[in-house]
């Protein structure tokens, strides 16, 4: 609708002003309008544009695509994800949008819908959850323009809001590893080789700083002793409902480490005392070890001696050994397996500004 209005300001004492009244896809009234206009023909011009406008992304497609449609296309068929990133992926979906946005015409959901789904979801849940869930939104969002289900992308930038959560620990000390260490030396006799494999796990962790999905994929050769190097080529990670033998998070991963004396002794004595199995750890049956049974195990643990650990702490504590030596960034960075320089960077940055953990590591660099 176009209609005069007085108006003291222009010449002629009235100015045209555009009223569009329409439903958006959730069925809700919408309404735009401007006013401004000297000449009626600038106001039809406007009007049309605009009509066109929400024409085209109220019509885009006459088969209808709900984003739970398009979500699912955009899992199965992304080339660049990683399959255990797409499980993860899944589960949060399935949490969080299946039943809200996922219900929705995709070709019809605009930013307001968007952003206030967002600022929903932040009343409950951290900032790190809803970056998650962006991340969902943003590619099943690409995925769609990409593929012409959608003529734009509804969005340029989004407002990710969340409950603050205290910074989390990232290390612990020696005196805590060696209570942990001696609380698996300690294990009731049909727990032994369960509790000698948590040992050899953690300090393969304390001295190498690898990844527990590298850790346990570790086969005995990978390890040479003789020139004491350990070939970190390869992890298991859950795939849908299945452990499988994976490639490594980028190429920067494949890389070879130099063992300690101490760890050399500790692996020398692990092998001979355990010749059946071919992986470095192993479970009851000589078998891969699950990570989810290490995590359990340190989870049940740590509770018991009131302390906060989880296996990433050690790959930290590493680093800072690295950092308290003077190791150059770069190498710390191949030695860590980081894809970018930045990550690397930037822990060094914080290791400035805190008093770090020091633990005898003497042999590793020499």
């Amino acid at each position: 609708m176009i209609r005069k209005r007085e108006s003291k300001k222009a010449k002629n004492g009235y100015v045209y002003e555009v009223i569009i009244k329409y439903k958006d896809f959730s069925g809700n009234q919408k309404r735009i309008s401007k006013s401004g206009f000297v000449r009626k023909v600038d106001a039809e011009r406007y009007a049309d544009e605009t009509l066109s406008k929400i024409k085209e992304n109220m019509h885009l497609k006459t088969e209808k695509h709900t984003f739970d449609d398009i979500f699912q296309l955009y899992i199965i068929n992304d080339p660049f994800t990683k399959e255990s990133t797409k499980y993860v992926r899944n589960s949060v979906y399935n949490k969080h949008l299946k039943d809200t946005m996922g219900k929705c015409d995709i070709s019809k959901i605009d930013y307001e819908y968007i952003q206030n789904t967002l600022n929903e979801f932040a009343k409950n849940n951290t900032k790190q959850t809803i970056e998650n869930i962006y991340k969902i939104i943003n590619g099943v969002f690409t995925f769609a323009y990409n593929n012409n289900y959608i003529s734009r992308k509804p969005y340029v930038k989004l407002k990710l809001n969340g409950i603050k959560t205290q910074s989390k620990k990232k290390t612990i000390t020696l005196e805590e590893f060696n209570m942990l260490i001696d609380r698996y030396k300690h294990p009731r006799r049909d727990k032994i080789l369960e509790s000698d494999n948590y040992i050899v796990a953690l300090y393969i962790g304390l001295y190498t700083g690898i990844r527990i999905s590298e850790c346990l994929g570790l086969k005995r050769e990978d390890v040479d002793l003789q020139k004491n190097i350990i070939s970190i080529n390869k992890q298991f990670q859950r795939v849908g409902t299945e452990i499988k033998e994976t490639t490594l998070k980028s190429d920067a991963s494949y890389r070879s480490l130099p063992i300690s004396n101490e760890l050399h002794d500790i692996l020398e004595k692990h092998f001979k005392k355990y010749p059946e199995s071919e992986y470095v750890v192993f479970d009851k049956d000589m078998n891969y070890m699950k990570s989810e049974k290490l995590r359990k195990s340190l989870a049940r643990s740590c509770e018991k001696l009131g302390i906060t650990f989880n296996y990433h702490m050690l790959r930290h504590m590493f680093i800072t050994q690295l950092y308290n030596k003077g190791v150059d960034i770069k190498v710390a960075q191949s030695l860590a397996g980081h894809s970018s320089y930045q990550t690397t960077a930037d822990i060094y940055t914080e290791l400035d500004q805190e008093k770090t953990v020091n633990f005898n590591t003497s042999n590793l660099y020499n």
